[in-house]
């Protein structure tokens, strides 16, 4: 054998065995590149700290039908982010993906919890539906939690994480609701409230007149037209004994089934309570030049100024619940004010108006078949108007002379922004922005993180101004009915021209 030959050989054999450890390595040594807008598939930094720390092996088995797959890449993209968690989990996270229906664990799955859906199939031009399955199971030692059906990328990191953490923490996060208006209830009035809730928390109805457990994560007080003193005597001695509170007061009550009667609460103990609080909630509604539009029957809907869009330009962006703002609609809301402050209490306002609002103060009228007068306001006193705070620190008592602990609660002029009527005005954002809240007020600043990393505010109109509004949709039609015909006209032209010159 010639030397050339034998250093081609070694050299074979030399770059085989580096590419076999290079392999092996990259086990345990790896990186990756997420080029997804948004990082849909890059763990946050909190996730990768929680499931860092893990002293147990968690379990996580994805229930996916193999026909799904057909349908939809989403799939796999879970599939892929399930792979994230194992990689940096540093061995205490395994993973599988498995079809139930193939190796005949339908029953096992749905004993757990993961639940089939039918889904529209088309094969060979045929259309026909199918069960399929697409849950998560996520087991630590004897404890399970579950997914039931998953096809979106958006929350899923949030929901993992936060079922992990439940589990290997041993929490038990409870959300304490009081309904403030004998008029409504959450079955009736808050169902997509209620339903978002219990997917991630204990969910605890508090009734009138009755001591607030201090077991409670947060106590969210939606409304006050019903509430006595009494109930805010309860309310107060459960945050100075450190519990976190969300209200969700209302300056005017308004009865859209008493053809929008509007009622001043001025006399609310609600209200009352809040202002000691330093706090103070108006007996107004504030209208916006930025706003929905609400819908009629028999006609289109109309632009309504007393239902606000919050845009990302009036949020705070230093408190975590807005830091990475998706959108908020407030319905009737009234405006909010810092008097009065106290000492060991900071004050951060977190929500406002655009700089065309006005109030309603006196001869309040929300009746959307006389909105037009309201829309077409051009008025000298429109300004910016304050719609929600944070306070945080040590409060001292309405009632009597204590301080209480240190502790924080979130203040917003308005209660109709969490009921049923978010169908309505097309505000599905609202529950996230409570479940943020409830996640800030609860001290999970990690999970927000989470759970906010990709969202945006993807609402249509965030043009502020109607004439903004205006302006732009008169240049899609310009664009759409005139600049884009003239230039296939032209072009159909040129080439008529061209191909006539050819011939002769």
């Amino acid at each position: 054998m010639q030397k050339k030959q034998l250093k081609e050989i070694i050299l074979i054999v030399l770059t085989t065995i580096i590419i076999i450890l290079t392999a092996l390595n990259s086990v345990i040594y790896f990186s990756r590149l997420d080029l997804t807008e948004n990082k849909s598939f890059t763990l946050s930094a909190a996730t990768k700290k929680i499931i860092s720390s893990i002293p147990e092996k968690v379990h996580i088995t994805y229930y996916i039908s193999d026909k799904i797959k057909t349908i939809t890449p989403v799939a796999t993209e879970i599939e892929d982010l399930l792979m994230e968690y194992a990689a940096h989990s540093k061995g205490s996270i395994d993973t599988v993906s498995i079809d139930p229906g193939k190796y005949n664990l339908t029953t096992k799955a749905q004993n757990l919890g993961v639940q089939p859906q039918q889904v529209e199939v088309v094969e060979k031009n045929e259309q026909t539906y199918a069960m399929v399955y697409s849950g998560i199971t996520i087991q630590y030692l004897d404890k399970y939690e579950t997914i039931p059906f998953i096809l979106n990328l958006e929350t899923l990191e949030y929901e993992l994480t936060s079922k992990i953490r439940k589990m290997v923490e041993n929490l038990d996060p409870s959300i304490g609701i009081l309904v403030g208006d004998s008029r409504r209830t959450m079955d009736d009035h808050y169902k997509f409230l209620k339903e978002k809730i219990e997917m991630s928390w204990k969910l605890n109805i508090i009734e009138k007149g009755v001591e607030i457990p201090m077991t409670t994560s947060v106590l969210a007080v939606i409304g006050n037209k019903d509430l006595s003193e009494g109930d805010m005597l309860y309310i107060d001695d459960y945050i100075m004994n450190g519990g976190k509170v969300l209200f969700c007061i209302d300056g005017v009550d308004v009865d859209m089934m008493n053809n929008f009667s509007v009622l001043k609460l001025e006399d609310s103990p609600a209200i009352a309570m809040l202002a000691k609080y330093g706090i103070k909630i108006k007996n107004d509604v504030v209208l916006d030049k930025y706003s929905k539009r609400i819908p009629l029957r028999g006609s289109f809907p109309l632009v309504y100024p007393q239902w606000i869009g919050i845009t990302s330009q009036n949020v705070s962006k230093e408190n975590p619940v807005t830091s990475r703002f998706a959108g908020l609609d407030l319905l009737w809301a009234s405006s909010v004010e810092i008097q009065d402050k106290l000492e060991n209490v900071k004050y951060e306002k977190i929500l406002s108006s655009t700089d065309q609002a006005w109030t309603m103060e006196n001869n309040i009228s929300v009746n959307p078949y006389e909105v037009s007068l309201a829309a077409s306001y051009k008025g000298d006193d429109q300004r910016q108007i304050d719609l929600g705070y944070v306070a945080t620190g040590q409060f001292k008592s309405a009632y009597t002379d204590r301080t209480g602990k240190d502790t924080r609660i979130m203040v917003i002029g308005d209660s109709d922004f969490l009921s049923d009527m978010i169908q309505f005005s097309d505000s599905p954002y609202n529950i996230m922005f409570f479940e943020n809240a409830a996640e800030w007020l609860s001290n999970d600043e990690s999970l927000i993180q989470i759970k906010t990393k990709s969202k945006r505010d993807l609402r249509l109109n965030k043009i502020e101004t109607p004439e903004g509004q205006i302006k732009a949709i008169l240049f899609v039609y310009l664009v759409n009915i005139v600049l884009i015909p003239v230039l296939i006209i032209a072009f159909a032209i040129i080439r008529f021209i061209g191909r006539k010159r050819k011939e002769s």
